[in-house]
Parts: C-alpha cells; structure tokens; sequence
C-alpha cells in the first residue's frame, strides 16, 4: 500500500520570507499510528494476498510443466514435446499478463490502493491544515523526504495523530510508538543445487519461524505481505539487491530487513545473514555460517538470527 505523501498547508496569512514558520510532520509515524490507516492498510493487505495466491497457482502450474519436460524429455516424442512446450508458453504468457494487470501501472492493486487511500488522505491532509494553522505554521513538510533536521518544537506529528484519532477515542500517542517493524527476504540461491533444493526460501521459512518469538518487541511484516510486494514490483526474488530491497521495504513501513545469500555443495551449507536499518540504508551486523547437515541448518539460523538481533539493543 502506498503510504508516502507530499504535505504542504499554508497559513491564509500574509508573510514576509523572514516571518515563514516551517513545520514537519512524519509520514510513517502518522500511517503507522493513525487508527484509520493500520484498519486500511490491513484489508489491503488481505485483498493482495488473495491476488498472491492465485498468483501462485499460475507459477505452480507453470513448474509443474517444467518439471515434467525435464523429468520425460528422454521419453517424449518431439510432437508431444512441442505441445508442452506450447502449453507452457500459454501459461507463462497468462502468468506475465495476469502480474501486469494486478501488480503493473493503473493495475488492480493500484486501483484498490487509491480507492481505499483516498477520503484518508483528505482526513490526514485537512488535520495537517488544521494543526499547521492553530500553531501559526505557514509550510509544513514531510520528514520522511529527505529533511536532515528539524528541532523537535517544529514536529507536529503527535498533534496530527491526536486530532486524527479523536474519532477512536485516542487523546495521546499509542505507547506502541516505538515498537520497530522487521522483515525476512528470501535468501538468494547462489548455485543451481541451492536453487535445485529452494534453499532460499526454506532458509526464509525458517527464519520467520525463529522471528515469533520476538512478536511481542517487534512488529512483524509477514512472507506473503512481502512476496507480494515482490511480486507488485515484479522483480525476481532471487534477483534481490541492495537499492531494491530497499524500495520494497519502504512501502512496507520497515525499519530493519534481514537478507542474505545461501548456496550448496553437497551435504555442505553455506550461508551468509544480513541485518540492515532501512533509513540509513547502514548494515548493523552479518553472520555467515556452514552446516553440513541439513537437519542442523535450523538451529544454526535460529542462533545467527537471535545473535543478530542482539544489535539492536543499542538502537
């Protein structure tokens, strides 16, 4: 869900450059904390599941039938051959126009985005007016593009959110303010027995099962909300870099990501874990480990991952 926005009110009064009184406001604090927003941004997220799903069932189609010419390629006759090799076609074109239509520009999730986003971005916009104008501000500008400073007496934030969630019963900022959002991305298969065995997303797997226990400290952005979001920006998932991981987890309203790279030479494991801070786009800390057998692979992970989050006490 879209949920960077451009905030701009001015005071109906007359200034001088030297009278300007700038205020700032943090975009993703406000959709993080506006009641409205959270309630939003869930069915969102629940309508691009359900597309992620049948999105899913295309690509399962198609493996399926890759599988199978693999599998018989000795056997098959070149007439039966070309005939799977057109039905694959069919689905990849079908797989391609489908992610086009849901995920693509003016797609259907876009459409869902603005069609839910829109009579809330008035509210937050009109409650940024409003604030901006009792507290004498002439320009009030988003911190979350690109300001380096602003004095705290400057912020208005809380008094956003406050007049924004009146309707909730909500007088003062929620005490889960500080509460950090985290995601896992699928690691990246560097080598075809890494690929061959899915490594990258059975490390994935593993990883978000070692993250519950720490439900309670953070905030949790699930495989399939970013899959999805993956999958919205149509990027590979084993083609994951830096600067994109970044772009997807912007979106996504994270501040730290995990994400790495594993590969496979026989019984033997080799995998690299990575935790970086969204907003500086700083890495906090690596582990890289081996394993040579596969049972052991979990509890290895588990360890690197808890090792990791062991960083963050100081942040």
């Amino acid at each position: 869900m879209k949920r960077m926005f451009f905030l701009l009110a001015l005071c109906p009064l007359a200034f001088s450059a030297k009278e300007v009184k700038i205020g700032f406001v943090e975009s993703q604090k406000i959709f993080k904390e506006y009641q409205a927003t959270v309630s939003a941004s869930n069915q969102f997220n629940e309508y691009v599941a359900a597309l992620k799903d049948s999105a899913f069932k295309l690509q399962t189609g198609i493996e399926k039938i890759k599988t199978e010419l693999e599998a018989q390629k000795l056997v098959l006759s070149e007439e039966a051959r070309l005939k799977k090799l057109d039905e694959l076609e069919i689905l990849n074109q079908s797989y391609n126009t489908f992610l086009q239509d849901i995920f693509g520009p003016g797609g259907k999730a876009e459409q869902k985005n603005d069609e839910i986003m829109a009579p809330l971005m008035k509210k937050i916009n009109d409650a940024v007016s409003k604030i901006a104008q009792q507290e004498g501000f002439a320009v009030v500008l988003d911190l979350s593009e690109g300001v380096y400073y602003a004095s705290g007496e400057l912020n208005i934030t809380d008094l956003v959110l406050t007049e924004l969630n009146r309707e909730y019963g909500l007088q003062t900022v929620p005490t889960a303010e500080t509460k950090k959002t985290i995601t896992v991305f699928p690691l990246q298969e560097k080598n075809n027995e890494a690929e061959t065995a899915d490594l990258g997303q059975h490390c994935q797997n593993e990883l978000y099962a070692a993250l519950t226990p720490f439900s309670q400290k953070y905030n949790i952005i699930s495989a399939s909300q970013l899959n999805a979001e993956i999958l919205r920006k149509n990027i590979g998932r084993n083609s994951i870099d830096d600067v994109q991981a970044f772009q997807i987890a912007v979106p996504l309203l994270c501040d730290y990501i995990i994400m790495g790279t594993v590969s496979k030479s026989g019984t033997r494991i080799d995998y690299t874990l990575t935790l970086k801070e969204v907003k500086t786009k700083q890495e906090i800390g690596h582990r890289t480990s081996s394993v040579t057998e596969e049972i052991k692979l979990t509890e290895t992970l588990t360890n690197d991952l808890r090792n990791l989050l062991s960083l963050l006490k100081d942040q």
